[in-house]
Order: structure tokens, then C-alpha cells, then sequence
């Protein structure tokens, strides 16, 4: 028994390695979930490999038509039909409606001309229409006592919703089952791929988002913590002139940080402050930005004379649109991103918008976790900005339950002094490092964000109505 590649970009992570030959796998799913696009790129790409592969269709579609429908995928390639590495055996109905015996001599017939190391037969459950429970039985065990004796890897695709697969004779006589749905989620439906079966093999179970582009079928595996290879204690500028007094000499190498507040106290522009930082000393970036498109970010940053671009032509910066992406595809993204670039500094840029992404199962604080566990594995530090509903008053950190999973959480306060409302900075928590605990002024200027003194003269301003502390308020009562 050899392990061999799905072919399917993704999936042969979810398998720890690819599909095992010879075995039987079902492909089920109710219409239009994507199984025969996944069979085909299957056997294409693995055609591509010098494998020989075999697509049986019971379905009385035009071979031509088959064609039109494949050709607008990246990985059809029709030149592997007239190699040979690629075989169409449609099934003549006068041979299905002779029944079982007929069905198996007619393919065993093309196995023995054709010897493929993959066999697709797209759908299997069409051979058993019309039959009674006991025919049915009696037909898929007859069938599958052939299959086990062809030493190939077949695949099979079958029209089937979730009851039906569960009491389906197929589901127990298949080495594998691989489940694809289409669920509604907010306005729009993702699709998902769930193993619920594969012998002889540990997998990731679960269900996997997926989707279909011009590329064929993508899998995008659920991410998952990474035990951490090495701890850094160096220090690396935040790039915002006062801040690093604030956390004691910098941000910590390889660290996550929150930055929370509500709008306009400054979140982005401290983010944006750190990567440029980076650029300037030849570290990559990324910024991940759910609050603002690719131009506007470029454009707002050339307020505080940022070119964007000119780090971007160098390959120094990516800047990547999130909204084209579910959650799991932008987690792979980033990775992906970080090892194109050799980044080195990360800005997520407006978390809570990541709650819309997720799938159903999945919840934002483990999410979040993850991500920064697989971030600090490849030594990057990481800003992640939320927005707070409140302007001023009583507010949480995020609402979200993911300030726990970070190392460093600052937060932005407007504060009203004198009828003038003014932003405010404190760093609440810093894991492995002593920091500021005062309050102080933050401010926008040309040049980007600046610390000012703290609010020494004050209390009560994280509560947005600051009081002058009693001594300060006898000596002004005094002047008067």
C-alpha cells in the first residue's frame, strides 16, 4: 500500500500525506457541492505526474460537454487526453440497465486494456436507481468484491444528503469518506469538507472550509497551535516616539500586541508607525487591513509622508486585502505571504471584523490564538488593532475574549479636559516585561503619533470625565 497525492490543493494536508492505493473513497455530497471538479483536478494533476488515470461517467453527457465545462480550470489540460494518461469510459445506458454483471464486465474489460493507477466513476449511486434495499446490497457488494481486486485508487462520487450517506451500504463498504456540504452563512454559502473516514490513516477531522476558483477545488485546513521553538528577550523599536519608554525599551521580538480604542484615537496609525519602522531598518511587513482598501491605506499614509509604494516595489511590503478570503484561506495567506517575503512585522488591522469570517463551528478567541501561536513560531511580531464602541465612559478591551490570548494590550482613550476632548494612551498589561502604569496624552501630528507627558494632573480618565486630583484642585481654589 502506497500513499499518493490527492492532487487537490489542501486536502492532502487534512490526510496527513494523500490517499493510500489501492483503496476506495467516496466523494458524497448533495448537487453542486464541487465532487466532480475534485475528482477530475484529482486525476488531472495527478495524470501531470505520469500516473494513468481512468474517468468512468454514467451520465449521458457529451464528452465535448465534459471538455467545455473542465476547460476553464487552471489544472485541465486536454493534451493528457491524447497522451493517454487520461481516459473518458462512458457507460452506454443499455449496459446499466443490464444490470450489475454487465456494469462490472464492461469496466473490468477497459481496466484490463487501460491498467490505471486511478479510476474516477462519477456518480456510483446511479447504478443502483430503481433497485430494492436487498438488490442494492446485493449490487454494491458484488461491485466492490471487483473494485478490491483492481490494485488502483478509485474514487467515487455519489449524490447523497447527511442521513442518506449515514444509512447508505456504501458508507461501510468504502475505505473513505469525504463529506462536501454548502451551508448558508450570513449572505452568502461556503462550502466545507469533512473526512468522516479514512482507513488505515490519522487525519484532520472536522470540517474544512473550501471553495471553487479558476484554479479547481482549494481545501483550506483548520489551523492549529504550534508548540513554540525559541523565546526572544530583544527589544524592537515601535517606531512611535515615547512609546518605547512607555514598554520599557520596545516591543518584545516575536510578540503579539493589542492595540484597542474606540475610532479615531489613533490605532491604525500607531500600526502603520511600527511597520514603517521595520521598513526603515529593512525588516518586511505586512498589514492586513479590514478597515480600509489598498489605495486608501496608501493614500492616508502619504498624509504623514509614508510611501507605501516604494517599500511595496521593493518587495518590503504586502499589503493584503482580507475580504476576498475566508478565515482559514487568510491564515494560509499570511503564511504563505510571510515566507514570500521574509516579513518580520505584521499588522492586523480591525480584528472584529474577523468574527464574519469564521465559520460556524469556529469561535474568534481560539482563532485569534491560534494565529499568534503560528506567528510567534516564525519569529514575527504582530500589532492587531480592535475598535471599542464606547467614545468615553466604562468600555471593554475588545468584547471578544482575545485580549488573554495576547502578550501586550494598550489602550486609547478619548478623555474630555477643559470641553476639549483628547486622546489618551496607557499599556494595561505587558507579559515578560515591566512598563509605564501612567496615563498620557497621544497625539497626531505631520509626522505620525507622538507620547506626550502623562495626565499627572488628573484621575478618573480612563472613566472619560477626569477630576483634578484634590491637591492640584486646593492649589488652583487658592488662585482664584
Amino acid at each position: 500500500m502506497k500513499q499518493v497525492t490527492t492532487g487537490v490543493n489542501g486536502l492532502d494536508k487534512v490526510l496527513n500525506g494523500g490517499f493510500l492505493r489501492p483503496s476506495i473513497v467516496l466523494i458524497a455530497g448533495t448537487a453542486g457541492t464541487g465532487k466532480t471538479t475534485l475528482v477530475m483536478q484529482s486525476i488531472f494533476n495527478s495524470a501531470k505526474n505520469d500516473e494513468i488515470c481512468m474517468y468512468i461517467t454514467a451520465i449521458s453527457e457529451p464528452i465535448a460537454m465534459i471538455n467545455n465545462f473542465m476547460s476553464q480550470f487552471s489544472f485541465y489540460n486536454i493534451s493528457l487526453l491524447a497522451k493517454g494518461n487520461v481516459k473518458y469510459v462512458p457507460l452506454d445506458i443499455d449496459i446499466i440497465h443490464k444490470g450489475s454483471e454487465a456494469i462490472i464486465k464492461e469496466m473490468e474489460q477497459n481496466i484490463e486494456i487501460i491498467k490505471p493507477d486511478r479510476i474516477v466513476i462519477d456518480p456510483v449511486n446511479v447504478f443502483a436507481y430503481g433497485l430494492d434495499g436487498e438488490s442494492q446490497r446485493q449490487f454494491y457488494y458484488d461491485f466492490f468484491t471487483s473494485m478490491k481486486g483492481w490494485n488502483s485508487l478509485v474514487l467515487l462520487t455519489g449524490e447523497f444528503a447527511g442521513e442518506e450517506l449515514i444509512k447508505s451500504t456504501l458508507s461501510y463498504m468504502v475505505d473513505g469518506i469525504i463529506q462536501i456540504s454548502n451551508e448558508p452563512f450570513y449572505e452568502k454559502n461556503i462550502r466545507y469538507l469533512n473526512v468522516l473516514k479514512m482507513r488505515g490513516q490519522e487525519i484532520q477531522g472536522g470540517k474544512h472550509s473550501c471553495k471553487i476558483n479558476k484554479d479547481g477545488f482549494m481545501v483550506f485546513p483548520r489551523i492549529h497551535p504550534i508548540a513554540r521553538k525559541s523565546v526572544f528577550n530583544e527589544r524592537i523599536s515601535t517606531g512611535v516616539k515615547g512609546l518605547d519608554k512607555m514598554t520599557g525599551g520596545g516591543f518584545i521580538r516575536a510578540s503579539s500586541i493589542l492595540i484597542s480604542g474606540s475610532s479615531g484615537t489613533g490605532k491604525t496609525i500607531l500600526g502603520i508607525q511600527f511597520i514603517i519602522d521595520g521598513l526603515l531598518k529593512n525588516e518586511p511587513g505586512i498589514i492586513v487591513s479590514f478597515e480600509e482598501d489598498m489605495e486608501q491605506i496608501r493614500e492616508n499614509s502619504k498624509m504623514f509622508n509614508w510611501n507605501l509604494e516604494e517599500f511595496e516595489n521593493k518587495n518590503l511590503l504586502k499589503i493584503i486585502s482580507p475580504l476576498e478570503y475566508d478565515a482559514y484561506e487568510l491564515a494560509l495567506k499570511i503564511e504563505e505571504t510571510i515566507d514570500t517575503i521574509k516579513a518580520k512585522r505584521l499588522l492586523l488591522d480591525g480584528t472584529g471584523r474577523l468574527q464574519r469570517m469564521l465559520p460556524q463551528y469556529a469561535q474568534l478567541p481560539e482563532y485569534m490564538g491560534t494565529v499568534s501561536s503560528i506567528l510567534k513560531n516564525k519569529n514575527i511580531t504582530a500589532v492587531y488593532t480592535n475598535e471599542t464602541s464606547n467614545l468615553t465612559g466604562a468600555t471593554q478591551i475588545t468584547g471578544m475574549g482575545i485580549s488573554p490570548f495576547l502578550d501586550t494590550v494598550i489602550l486609547l482613550r478619548y478623555v474630555e479636559i477643559k470641553s476639549e476632548m483628547r486622546k489618551a494612551i496607557s499599556v494595561l498589561k505587558m507579559k515578560g516585561s515591566d512598563h509605564d502604569k501612567e496615563i498620557r496624552e497621544i497625539v497626531i501630528t505631520k509626522n505620525g503619533a507622538e507620547i506626550k507627558l502623562p495626565f499627572s494632573e488628573y484621575s478618573g480618565l480612563l472613566s472619560g470625565n477626569p477630576i483634578k486630583i484634590p491637591s492640584q484642585a486646593f492649589v488652583e481654589a487658592f488662585k482664584k
